[in-house]
């Protein structure tokens, strides 16, 4: 019963050619194309801490370094860190490993802002040369930058340089561009040893993942709270048509949806309604799948298997049904069989189970899959939705798509 939620044994195929899984899809409701991580272009929307919640603006985020200066983790085993008073002093504590601030030699502070933590040594050395490729950056772009700013008559005139004007303007270019001083190069370092390092250890040897959180610190030297890393919500967009397939409504702390354009709203969702059993060479087996209809129209069907290398022989013919959508499907009370024939198995609701017929030969039995495509068309109210929201043109509403996706069932 464990394999009938698995959605990695049934995967659908993208536009870009790649197979995934329902859940991982996406449907543009203007192009009519299905959709994956890898075809979708994705951007930034809100920049907060995990922690508190609190959002930042992007230039904010960049000066803080992309951490949160309120929250701070426990070194030692990554748990939140709680504040303490005590005398009106603050220190922290951690609820899990009894860890706190007084263990890393910290004084109280008068708030949870101020904690100190490990910085760079080097960060003025990266800061010179930084600053020193901004030069560079300039004055490659300096001859552009005086095309793009003077005309053809100013052109013409410098080309002729009648009363000296070429050299006032040369000579004034020559002191805007700033100076480029090369950055010494420091000699090389030996690396230290590994006695040297073990020389100066501490009792109790740091896991990976305490060495991972603060790497600038030794191991002679204390741990200190590590400030919560920043997290970003992003947006989902189509490549083709820059159109939004999912965004967020608006607050960090919400879980709704102001825009969702998920494959498992549009396409048909097949799943395996009972276990596979055991595939015999030259027998027919039975595969019982489930069509769920989850989106707002009726879907006229087709369910046609295809053959090829790689994919296991199906005798069934091609299926056409028609599902309801979820509101205008047949209130039936649940378990009661609206039809049954040799493919069709059951009837409920949006919902229907199909039996599928095949013939597994040698060697498909290393890795069984079957292929199958869907053809559906819709009755026109997925186009007069689009239509509303301005997606679609007012003279395209109303017009019956006829929309394809092929699916591969593992059977192991």
């Amino acid at each position: 019963m464990s394999a009938l939620l698995q959605y990695n044994k049934i995967t659908y195929e993208c536009t870009c050619g790649k197979w995934r899984t329902l859940p991982d899809l996406f449907f543009c409701r203007q192009c009519f194309k299905i959709k994956c991580d890898d075809c979708s272009c994705r951007e930034i929307d809100v920049i907060f801490c995990p922690r508190c919640l609190e959002p930042s603006s992007p230039p904010d985020a960049r000066l803080k370094k992309h951490r949160c200066t309120n929250c701070n983790d426990c070194p030692n085993c990554a748990n939140v860190l709680s504040a303490r008073t005590e005398n009106e002093k603050c220190y922290l504590l951690c609820q899990h490993c009894r860890w706190s601030s007084r263990d890393a030699n910290q004084e109280d502070r008068d708030n949870i802002r101020s904690w100190p933590s490990k910085e760079n040594p080097f960060a003025n050395e990266l800061n010179e040369v930084t600053a020193y490729m901004k030069r560079l950056e300039k004055i490659e772009n300096a001859p552009k930058d005086l095309k793009k700013g003077k005309s053809k008559a100013w052109s013409a005139f410098h080309l002729k340089d009648k009363f000296g004007v070429q050299q006032m303007v040369e000579k004034r270019r020559k002191q805007l561009v700033p100076e480029v001083n090369p950055i010494d190069v420091h000699a090389p370092t030996e690396a230290p040893t590994l006695e040297d390092e073990m020389k100066g250890r501490s009792d109790v040897l740091r896991t990976l993942d305490q060495v991972i959180m603060q790497p600038l610190t030794n191991l002679s030297e204390s741990l200190l709270p590590v400030k919560v890393a920043l997290q970003g919500r992003v947006v989902v967009r189509c490549d083709e048509c820059e159109r939004t397939l999912v965004k967020r409504d608006f607050g960090v702390a919400t879980y709704k949806f102001k825009i969702s354009s998920f494959a498992r709203e549009f396409v048909p969702d097949i799943r395996l309604s009972r276990p596979i059993g055991e595939l015999k060479v030259g027998q027919t087996s039975h595969v019982l799948l489930s069509i769920t209809n989850l989106s707002l129209s009726p879907l006229d069907l087709t369910l046609t298997p295809q053959s090829g290398e790689g994919t296991i022989q199906c005798s069934s013919d091609p299926i056409k049904l028609v599902l309801p959508s979820p509101r205008s499907a047949d209130s039936a009370a649940p378990g009661v069989h609206a039809e049954q024939s040799d493919v069709i198995v059951f009837r409920q609701h949006n919902r229907v189970g199909l039996r599928l017929d095949v013939i597994p030969w040698e060697s498909d039995l290393s890795s069984p899959v079957l292929d199958l495509l869907i053809t559906y068309s819709q009755d026109g109210s997925f186009s007069h939705l689009a239509a509303s929201e301005k997606i679609l043109k007012p003279e395209e509403s109303g017009v019956d798509r006829i929309i394809s996706a092929r699916l591969r069932i593992d059977l192991n």
